[in-house]
């Protein structure tokens, strides 16, 4: 990173949690110190590759550990910080306050459907960890302030789901959204292959195991819920990509677990990439139900 003077107004983005030193070792900036608002601070300016410039700042003598980072723009502060953790190499574990997305965030976690909020579940489950079971480990409310709002808890998760003039897309379809709606807004795309390579890698290795044998009513529902839940992951991540691009932005990746898919496979988030995934899970599904037939009754 670069220095730069400023000559709008700061706009905040987030706060990292790394003193002045390791920000300045780190990202290569130069501190100095400067009178402000609230006295003097120590600023330093960089720049991310698009042009934006990126202010970073700490009152001295001030208690609050961390280093503020405001931009010099009016983008949209999530997209500003991804780029700026994919560009330093910094983590979202070095960040301890984030600026709200927009007007709309209000610290909720929202799903468009019950499909997605499950998928949600499965892609944060830890080791150790019960299965996000419907009918054991959800637990479904309604919102007491707001009745339209459904609201789903799995461990210290809750998810929140908005009426709709139709029924919700429910669990087991394969299906996480509905034709018209905007791109997830919990699972980013590569937070979405990542859950595709989990299970294509579950199915693929029983069906593997099983071999052109009779499989047993257990071992058909092993694969059948994996290759059902695969069918679609590669449609969302694409709802992500703009029409007038074909690789798709840093900026969609704004989950740890998106980013680090981003950095490991930097070339598996092109259009005709997921496009080849897309066509490859849809046939997936039904070539399963033409070999080892319909679901058993």
């Amino acid at each position: 990173m670069e220095l730069h003077q400023a000559v709008v107004a700061p706009w905040p983005v987030a706060t990292l949690a790394l003193e002045p030193a390791e920000v300045q070792t780190r990202l290569g900036l130069r501190f100095t110190e400067v009178p402000g608002n609230l006295g003097d601070e120590l600023l330093a300016y960089g720049q991310l590759s698009d042009g934006t410039v990126l202010g970073f700042s700490r009152l001295i003598g001030h208690r609050r550990p961390g280093v503020d980072v405001s931009q010099y723009a009016r983008r949209a502060p999530r997209d500003v910080l991804t780029e700026l953790l994919f560009e330093t190499g910094l983590s979202h574990d070095e960040v301890s306050w984030r600026a709200p997305s927009d007007d709309a965030d209000d610290g909720r976690l929202w799903a468009r459907t019950n499909a997605e909020a499950y998928a949600y579940f499965l892609l944060h489950r830890q080791p150790g960890d019960p299965h996000p079971d419907l009918t054991q480990n959800l637990t479904i409310v309604r919102d007491r302030e707001d009745p339209d709002v459904r609201s789903v808890q799995f461990l210290d998760f809750i998810i929140h789901l908005r009426a709709r003039p139709f029924p919700l897309t429910s669990i087991g379809t394969g299906s996480y959204s509905e034709p018209d709606d905007p791109p997830s807004g919990i699972i980013d795309p590569g937070g979405w292959m990542f859950l595709a390579t989990q299970w294509e890698a579950s199915a693929n290795e029983l069906l593997q195991a099983y071999g052109p044998r009779i499989i047993s009513v257990d071992e058909y529902w092993a694969v059948y819920y994996p290759l059902l839940q695969l069918e679609n992951t590669a449609d969302e991540a694409l709802r992500f990509l703009p029409p007038d691009v074909d690789e798709m932005p840093v900026r969609m990746f704004w989950t740890p677990i998106g980013l680090w898919m981003r950095r490991r496979n930097p070339h598996a988030f092109n259009r005709a990439v997921l496009s080849a995934k897309s066509t490859e899970y849809r046939t997936a599904f039904p070539e399963f139900l033409r070999i080892y037939g319909p679901p058993p009754k």
